[in-house]
């Protein structure tokens, strides 16, 4: 029961850091709409805090012989889900919201799914094809949504790229979490896999922001332009990412995914209740949030 408490508590922690920094995004640089700080903030505190256990605990990080396999794909979760993951959920989330955004990363369990159908060679059950049947309900009534009632959006053009550019997240996310699966497999120090996971994203996204020659300027830009909930949207990213490590070591991923699924509910009740003018929620968007969750829990079953 530990490992699910635990899981709930990282969908938690990942809503809340979407919606801080959807609450925040007027501050940040218009190309990454906040991704630079999250991670800098993320990353420094998972760093501290696998320095301090080390001292405190010398144990090995990793454990078994093949002690390679797991740091390498965390890594590369933390490239793909992480960072590209994150940059496209950001964009989307200044376009269209937090609540309308975290639903279309939701349906990232059907993308590995069609990893584990295609290289792992499982099947395809009655739950999945149900599941599925719900995610693209979900989606497809969000979709109407943007069509329906344009009144709540800025440009209807605009809402349907925030829509193609959450789903590309969604790719990412799923792409990342099938590789984090993997890394798993080999039981590792759970601070350790975050800060793997995170440290690789940031130093991905300082490499990348270099070749493009804007390091610097997102560096001056965001010296006098951080505010509190762009660095609570850090914290509380940090915590997600470990508390996510941690559930693992309790209860199958698979598990995990399906409480993680829960996100869109969790975003639109918090949305609802501290956020109601700047998320303005519709009914159609509460349904949504249900029978995409709802699609995810059949896909874990």
């Amino acid at each position: 029961m530990q490992g699910e408490i635990t899981a709930l508590l990282s969908a938690a922690c990942y809503a809340i850091s979407n919606l801080l920094l959807r609450k925040g995004q007027k501050d940040t640089h218009r190309s990454d709409n906040g991704l630079f700080p999250v991670l800098t903030i993320g990353g420094l505190i998972l760093l501290f805090a696998f320095i301090i256990d080390v001292i405190a605990d010398p144990a090995p990080l990793v454990e078994g012989n093949n002690w390679v396999t797991g740091p390498i794909f965390c890594m590369l979760s933390g490239i793909i889900a992480t960072l590209f993951g994150r940059l496209a959920l950001y964009n989307a989330i200044s376009r269209i919201g937090a609540t309308r955004g975290v639903i279309f990363i939701a349906v990232s369990p059907f993308i590995t799914l069609i990893v584990a159908l295609t290289i792992l060679g499982e099947q395809l059950l009655l739950t999945d094809i149900i599941g599925i049947g719900l995610l693209f309900a979900g989606v497809t009534v969000l979709f109407l949504e943007g069509r329906t009632s344009r009144y709540r959006f800025a440009s209807p053009r605009l809402v349907q790229l925030g829509f193609l550019i959450a789903l590309s997240a969604s790719l990412f996310q799923g792409i990342g979490y099938s590789f984090r699966k993997i890394g798993v497999l080999v039981p590792m120090d759970p601070v350790f896999a975050a800060t793997l996971d995170t440290m690789a994203a940031l130093v991905g996204y300082v490499i990348v922001l270099s070749f493009l020659g804007r390091f610097r300027s997102y560096m001056r830009y965001y010296k006098n332009h951080l505010n509190v909930y762009v660095v609570g949207a850090g914290v509380a990213s940090a915590a997600a990412v470990f508390l996510f490590f941690d559930a693992v070591l309790e209860v199958p991923v698979s598990t995990v995914s399906v409480i993680m699924g829960s996100q869109p509910v969790i975003v639109a009740l918090l949305a609802g209740i501290f956020m109601r003018k700047m998320e303005r929620l519709s009914l159609i968007t509460y349904v949504s949030a249900i029978l995409v969750s709802f699609g995810v829990i059949l896909l874990g079953i």
